[in-house]
């Protein structure tokens, strides 16, 4: 007897965690589709802003190596 009640904890337990994983699923689905269009906005802002993107990732590649070369110099005016 003290199984079948377990059983059916266990079954009531996974019945309502399915429950509550499918609402929060269809809420976030909701939430995405209500969104649509600021994601799709979005998304053609960054392809847009590509190039600008790519030009100050060059810029700060140049400037880490500035800034290694100049804390090497003053490395070597500290000795």
């Amino acid at each position: 007897m003290l199984q079948w009640i377990v059983v059916a904890i266990l079954v009531y337990v996974i019945y309502y965690l399915v429950n509550k994983y499918e609402k929060r699923l269809n809420d976030l689905t909701e939430i995405i589709e209500l969104n649509k269009s600021e994601i799709t906005t979005n998304k053609e802002l960054i392809k847009k802003n590509q190039s600008k993107i790519d030009t100050n990732h060059e810029k700060i590649q140049h400037n880490r190596k500035n800034i290694d070369f100049n804390q090497d110099i003053l490395a070597k005016l500290k000795d």
